[in-house]
Protein backbone atom coordinates (compact mmCIF):
# COMPACT_ATOMS: atom_id res chain seq x y z
CA UNK A 1 0.00 0.00 0.00
CA UNK A 2 2.90 2.61 1.07
CA UNK A 3 5.02 1.35 -2.16
CA UNK A 4 2.01 1.85 -4.20
CA UNK A 5 1.49 5.46 -2.99
CA UNK A 6 5.06 6.86 -3.25
CA UNK A 7 5.30 5.41 -6.74
CA UNK A 8 1.72 7.35 -7.57
CA UNK A 9 3.55 10.64 -5.35
CA UNK A 10 6.25 10.15 -7.50
CA UNK A 11 4.38 10.10 -10.98
CA UNK A 12 2.07 12.87 -9.76
CA UNK A 13 5.07 15.35 -9.17
CA UNK A 14 6.79 14.19 -12.32
CA UNK A 15 9.81 12.77 -10.93
CA UNK A 16 11.84 10.18 -12.97
CA UNK A 17 13.84 7.93 -12.24
CA UNK A 18 17.57 9.07 -11.43
CA UNK A 19 16.56 12.58 -11.27
CA UNK A 20 17.45 15.16 -8.83
CA UNK A 21 14.72 15.50 -6.32
CA UNK A 22 15.83 19.02 -5.22
CA UNK A 23 13.11 21.18 -7.49
CA UNK A 24 10.25 18.56 -6.20
CA UNK A 25 11.00 19.86 -2.65
CA UNK A 26 11.26 23.24 -3.65
CA UNK A 27 7.88 22.97 -5.67
CA UNK A 28 6.11 21.35 -2.22
CA UNK A 29 7.63 24.74 -0.31
CA UNK A 30 10.56 22.94 1.22
CA UNK A 31 13.77 22.98 1.60
CA UNK A 32 17.35 21.41 2.23
CA UNK A 33 19.61 22.23 4.55
CA UNK A 34 23.53 20.91 4.28
CA UNK A 35 24.86 19.77 8.02
CA UNK A 36 28.37 19.57 9.35
CA UNK A 37 29.20 16.57 11.59
CA UNK A 38 28.87 19.30 14.17
CA UNK A 39 25.82 20.49 13.64
CA UNK A 40 24.51 16.92 12.78
CA UNK A 41 25.15 16.18 16.39
CA UNK A 42 23.69 19.38 18.08
CA UNK A 43 20.49 18.80 15.58
CA UNK A 44 18.87 15.36 15.59
CA UNK A 45 16.28 16.06 13.40
CA UNK A 46 16.02 15.12 9.75
CA UNK A 47 12.82 17.41 8.74
CA UNK A 48 11.17 19.50 10.42
CA UNK A 49 7.44 20.69 9.07
CA UNK A 50 6.12 23.52 10.26
CA UNK A 51 2.75 23.12 8.25
CA UNK A 52 0.91 22.39 4.50
CA UNK A 53 4.04 23.25 1.83
CA UNK A 54 6.48 24.33 5.00
CA UNK A 55 9.33 22.38 5.54
CA UNK A 56 13.31 21.48 5.85
CA UNK A 57 15.30 18.67 5.65
CA UNK A 58 18.30 18.16 7.40
CA UNK A 59 21.16 16.59 5.61
CA UNK A 60 24.82 16.13 6.91
CA UNK A 61 26.92 17.38 4.39
CA UNK A 62 29.51 14.02 4.25
CA UNK A 63 27.50 11.68 2.57
CA UNK A 64 26.88 10.70 -0.94
CA UNK A 65 24.94 11.66 -3.50
CA UNK A 66 23.06 8.08 -3.60
CA UNK A 67 22.60 8.44 -0.01
CA UNK A 68 21.06 12.10 -0.13
CA UNK A 69 18.53 10.95 -2.52
CA UNK A 70 17.24 8.03 -0.37
CA UNK A 71 17.39 10.25 2.86
CA UNK A 72 15.41 13.15 1.06
CA UNK A 73 12.64 10.75 -0.52
CA UNK A 74 12.71 9.00 3.02
CA UNK A 75 11.79 12.72 4.66
CA UNK A 76 9.42 12.86 1.85
CA UNK A 77 7.66 9.71 3.17
CA UNK A 78 7.32 11.63 6.71
CA UNK A 79 5.92 14.50 4.84
CA UNK A 80 3.53 12.61 2.91
CA UNK A 81 2.33 9.62 5.48
CA UNK A 82 3.24 11.40 8.99
CA UNK A 83 2.24 15.13 8.39
CA UNK A 84 -1.32 14.97 7.19
CA UNK A 85 -2.40 12.39 10.32
CA UNK A 86 -0.88 14.84 12.56
CA UNK A 87 -2.30 18.21 11.03
CA UNK A 88 0.44 20.18 13.43
CA UNK A 89 3.89 20.76 13.25
CA UNK A 90 6.50 18.11 13.89
CA UNK A 91 9.84 16.92 13.57
CA UNK A 92 11.03 13.39 12.65
CA UNK A 93 14.23 12.72 14.53
CA UNK A 94 17.53 11.58 13.15
CA UNK A 95 18.11 7.98 14.35
CA UNK A 96 15.04 5.31 14.88
CA UNK A 97 14.10 2.21 14.34
CA UNK A 98 9.89 1.77 14.60
CA UNK A 99 7.12 1.58 12.34
CA UNK A 100 7.21 5.09 11.92
CA UNK A 101 10.98 5.21 10.05
CA UNK A 102 10.30 1.81 8.14
CA UNK A 103 7.00 3.28 6.68
CA UNK A 104 9.51 6.08 5.42
CA UNK A 105 11.96 3.65 4.33
CA UNK A 106 9.44 1.59 2.16
CA UNK A 107 8.06 4.93 0.91
CA UNK A 108 11.55 5.79 -0.41
CA UNK A 109 11.92 2.60 -2.33
CA UNK A 110 8.79 2.91 -3.80
CA UNK A 111 8.98 6.36 -4.62
CA UNK A 112 12.83 5.95 -5.95
CA UNK A 113 12.23 2.25 -7.53
CA UNK A 114 9.21 1.91 -8.71
CA UNK A 115 8.18 -1.51 -8.57
CA UNK A 116 7.61 -2.22 -12.22
CA UNK A 117 10.19 -0.05 -13.65
CA UNK A 118 12.73 -1.74 -11.10
CA UNK A 119 11.79 -5.36 -11.75
CA UNK A 120 12.29 -4.66 -15.74
CA UNK A 121 15.36 -3.06 -15.07
CA UNK A 122 16.50 -5.50 -12.68
CA UNK A 123 16.15 -8.26 -15.74
CA UNK A 124 18.07 -6.45 -18.28
CA UNK A 125 20.84 -5.28 -16.36
CA UNK A 126 23.53 -6.41 -13.60
CA UNK A 127 22.51 -4.45 -10.25
CA UNK A 128 25.35 -1.72 -10.45
CA UNK A 129 23.67 -0.95 -13.40
CA UNK A 130 20.53 -1.06 -11.59
CA UNK A 131 21.06 0.91 -8.66
CA UNK A 132 22.75 3.61 -10.91
CA UNK A 133 19.40 3.95 -13.84
CA UNK A 134 17.45 4.49 -9.98
CA UNK A 135 20.32 6.69 -8.42
CA UNK A 136 20.40 4.65 -5.56
CA UNK A 137 23.62 2.72 -3.77
CA UNK A 138 23.72 -0.67 -4.60
CA UNK A 139 22.63 -1.54 -1.16
CA UNK A 140 19.38 0.03 -1.82
CA UNK A 141 18.82 -1.75 -5.25
CA UNK A 142 19.81 -5.23 -3.68
CA UNK A 143 17.71 -4.35 -0.84
CA UNK A 144 14.96 -3.35 -2.75
CA UNK A 145 15.29 -6.46 -4.91
CA UNK A 146 15.06 -8.91 -2.00
CA UNK A 147 11.56 -7.17 -0.77
CA UNK A 148 10.11 -7.27 -4.39
CA UNK A 149 11.20 -11.55 -4.13
CA UNK A 150 13.55 -10.45 -7.11
CA UNK A 151 16.56 -12.17 -5.12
Amino acid sequence: MIDAFATDCARKLGYRAGTDLEPIVKHLGGHISYQSLDDVARNEASIRVDGPNQFEIFLPDHTSWERDRFSIAHELGHYFLHFPLKKEPMVAQRFGSNRVEWEANWFAAGFLMPKEEFAAQFEKCELTEVAQHFGVSVAAAEARARALSLR
